[in-house]
């Protein structure tokens, strides 16, 4: 709070004191404008209104929830998927929680990122996680990257391993094409932009199988 304080206090006292004036040589105008400037720069890059994220405030309680019965029966229907096709989770799924990753009122104070997807452990012992989406439903890519990251669900333990990824990307192409999702956005895009990572990795697995 001091900073963001301090920030936007010293922005009204510099203000307050150029519009008090009652004139201005040539030079001070040169001057004064030139300030202007440096602390218009400062208003895009330095002073910023949000904080960062208390250690103890949860990332889902910062993003808008997803409201869709049919996301959330597609959900459901996805971990029985998972589970009777691949044995057992990592950990036991009681709970997910979906996120849309654009900042709610709350998450607005903090400095967090938005429109990114991944699947969170909130409480691995409660059975508890998140999935967090970078669209919402309606867009082409919805039902693949929900799919997507229900796979993740598998061992959402493991971060950043490419042979997993590849697993979610089969999985959620299985998943669409059982629940009746069009697949077709990423079916082009894997074709068409080989050089992806995802796209290497879903081919990698797929060759695999």
């Amino acid at each position: 709070m001091r900073e963001v304080a301090d920030c936007k206090n010293g922005k009204r006292v510099f203000f307050e004191w150029v519009f008090a004036r009652q004139s201005f040589s040539l030079a001070q105008m040169k001057g004064v404008f030139g300030l202007l400037l440096i602390a218009w720069l400062l208003g895009l890059s330095g002073c910023s209104t949000t904080e960062p994220r208390p250690a103890d405030l949860p990332f889902h309680e910062l993003y808008e929830p997803i409201e869709s019965a049919e996301a959330q029966a597609f959900l459901e229907a996805g971990l029985g998927i998972l589970v009777r096709d691949h044995g057992p989770l990592e950990f036991p799924v009681r709970e997910v929680l979906l996120r849309y990753t654009a900042r709610n009122e709350l998450g607005r104070g903090y400095r967090v990122a938005e429109h990114f997807s991944l699947a969170e452990i909130v409480d691995s012992r409660a059975g508890s996680f998140a999935i967090y989406l970078a669209v919402q439903p309606g867009d082409p890519e919805f039902y693949p990257l929900l799919a997507h990251e229900i796979g993740h669900l598998k061992r959402p333990s493991l971060k950043d391993d490419w042979e997993m990824e590849g697993f979610c990307m089969v999985f959620s192409e299985k998943l669409c094409g059982e629940l009746g999702k069009d697949w077709s956005a990423w079916a082009e895009r894997f074709t068409r932009e080989s050089d992806d990572p995802y796209a290497q990795a879903y081919w990698k697995a797929k060759d695999a199988r």
